[in-house]
């Protein structure tokens, strides 16, 4: 009988997930990491549906983590100057407030076609201004519940979507649109942080590794697809090489000194054993948070579910050691549409992996 009630109680408190592995669970809210002041968030988990919503607002629950980052895409919310089409936002942002979900908002560096100019010899997407702060404005009054908001996302990495900024009229633009964004949340929304971001780890990977005469410590990682450390170290140089081409150092350091905002925005992947030294680069003036961390990279290292799950330690010990205000993992479910496709804690079936429960055990509810 005693056994019985025993095996009762394991399976009501650690129940079955789809893929057999008991499924931990906390209890509280806002969680930290171990035992410091680092609070923890998924960035860009699926919340597009209903299904998907229910599914991520059921998993923040069980991990005790109240903190999403969204996007929102002005094309798709206002197809039409003046014609505004809100309903799948309102459902994303009513039901995170219903569930005191904080919302890190991503305000794509996109815009309509009625809204663009001519692109910058970049490509960067450029935009009217004052069309651009009217839809910033109306996002703002719609929405009260916004935690922190950014505008673009990676920004200075060379995407091929017209989302990066490199010359320096389309810098200077995105320093406005930044801009636009900070003065409206500051009459509209003040209780609003804004974040700027998110950098990559190009300047980082240049300014700390390369010009102090070495290459970043890949010896943690475990390469697959006939990777070496020399086709590693040979990506650092031509890193190096677009870095210094398209004027990166320049045109990062001039964002730092001419966007307003109270926060800055890192992304960090793959080599944990490197994240402390790439933060030594940045200015200590501002509150930094990491909005997208996590591996393995589908590229060039071994994607098994055991060894995501090794490395999540790695992740969330360099982690703790950063100094930072909060870290979202990237990203609760896997998704061939990204880069990091294998990083999800879920596989696309919702089956999860073994990784999501080395990241519940790290984390410290109730704060």
């Amino acid at each position: 009988m005693k056994y019985i009630l025993l095996l009762l109680l394991t399976i009501i408190i650690f129940p079955l997930s789809s893929c057999g592995e008991p499924e931990l669970i906390l209890e509280g809210n806002s969680s930290v990491y171990g035992d410091t002041d680092i609070a923890v968030g998924m960035s860009f988990p699926p919340f597009s549906n209903s299904d998907q919503i229910d599914f991520t607002v059921t998993e923040l629950k069980k991990l005790a983590t109240n903190r999403i980052r969204i996007a929102i895409d002005w094309r798709n919310r206002e197809p039409a100057q003046g014609e505004f089409y809100w309903t799948p936002m309102d459902l994303r942002m009513e039901t995170a407030k219903d569930n005191n979900v904080l919302v890190f908002l991503t305000v794509a560096s996109v815009c309509p076609e009625w809204a663009k100019e001519p692109s910058g010899s970049d490509n960067a997407n450029l935009m009217d201004e004052n069309l651009l702060k009217t839809f910033v404005e109306a996002v703002l009054l719609r929405y009260d519940n916004i935690d922190k908001i950014q505008f673009g996302n990676e920004w200075e990495s060379g995407t091929e979507d017209g989302t990066a900024y490199f010359n320096t009229a389309s810098i200077e633009r995105f320093v406005a649109y930044n801009n636009i964004l900070y003065d409206a949340v500051q009459s509209l929304s003040p209780e609003t942080e804004v974040v700027l971001g998110g950098l990559t780890r190009t300047y980082p990977i240049v300014e700390y590794f390369v010009e102090n005469g070495t290459y970043p410590d890949f010896s943690g990682l475990t390469l697959a697809g006939g990777a070496t450390v020399d086709y590693l170290e040979g990506r650092v140089d031509k890193i190096k090489t677009q870095y210094d081409e398209k004027g990166i150092k320049q045109n990062v350091e001039y964002v730092l000194e001419h966007a307003k905002y109270d926060i800055l925005d890192i992304h960090l992947y793959d080599d944990p054993e490197n994240w402390p030294e790439y933060l030594t680069v940045l200015p200590d003036d501002k509150p930094i948070l990491v909005s997208e961390f996590g591996g393995p990279n589908s590229e060039f290292e071994r994607t098994w579910a055991s060894y995501q799950a090794e490395r999540m330690d790695a992740y969330i010990d360099a982690i703790e050691q950063l100094p930072i205000i909060e870290a979202y993992y990237f990203k609760l479910v896997d998704s061939d549409t990204s880069y990091h496709q294998h990083s999800g804690l879920f596989y696309s079936n919702l089956n999860m992996k073994p990784a999501r429960n080395v990241f519940a055990a790290r984390l410290t509810p109730g704060y």
